[in-house]
């Protein structure tokens, strides 16, 4: 364990800009991108990176615990994804695999296109709310990183009606609030606070993700 900290302590002393950059390209992937066999990948890389940059402004330890519920809620969530799938694979209908091996070429532009356009902006947004309204505190590397997951995350659950997609960028906000905070105020009661209210969304999440792959009975 403490090998483990003493590697995030060094992780999080990398130059600031990688890390922004790596959060904003794990944002984007996820924003861009509907299919969890892609998105929770990119789901667990955010959660290292938010990790890491909490560590600059508390314990490593303390920031340990992100990591250790991030990697626990995407685990429940790719069981709940992989069960779902596997009850519409029964059905006949399309699954998360399919879609990476046969994907539509023809409507997949636009799609990705739109989505582009829209993050474009979100993200404009996130930096001009970082300049124009700077949360408390001296890092404002962290206010960037806060703005662009609340931001991110509230544009994936306007977007999406798929409940695993909605949970996502409900954990995506949740983040975001929680570097907001960090940056503003350390605490480590609110660091595992935190933690358990994204391991409860998490459990929730992957059951509405089941329920959400059942068949509608009318």
């Amino acid at each position: 364990m403490n090998d483990v900290i003493a590697l995030i302590e060094q992780l999080s002393r990398l130059a600031i800009t990688p890390l922004l950059l790596s959060l904003v390209a794990s944002a984007t992937g996820i924003v861009l991108v509907r299919n969890w066999r892609l998105t929770l990948p990119m789901l667990i890389a955010q959660y290292v990176l938010v990790g890491l940059l909490m560590a600059r402004s508390i314990q490593p330890s303390l920031a340990l615990i992100k990591l250790i519920s991030g990697a626990l809620v995407s685990f429940a969530l790719s069981i709940a994804a992989q069960r779902a799938d596997d009850m519409r694979a029964q059905r006949g209908e399309s699954i998360a695999v399919e879609r990476i091996r046969m994907v539509a070429w023809r409507s997949v532009p636009a799609q990705v296109l739109l989505r582009a356009v829209a993050l474009l902006l979100v993200l404009t947004a996130a930096f001009g709310a970082t300049t124009r309204f700077p949360l408390p505190g001296n890092a404002r590397e962290l206010h960037f990183a806060a703005y662009v997951l609340i931001a991110c995350g509230l544009f994936i659950i306007a977007t999406t009606p798929e409940a695993l997609n909605i949970g996502i960028g409900l954990l995506m906000f949740i983040s975001g609030v929680e570097l907001g905070y960090i940056a503003v105020l350390p605490n480590v009661g609110v660091s595992v606070m935190i933690g358990l209210i994204s391991l409860i969304v998490g459990i929730a999440i992957a059951y509405l993700t089941l329920a959400d792959s059942e068949p509608l009975v009318l």
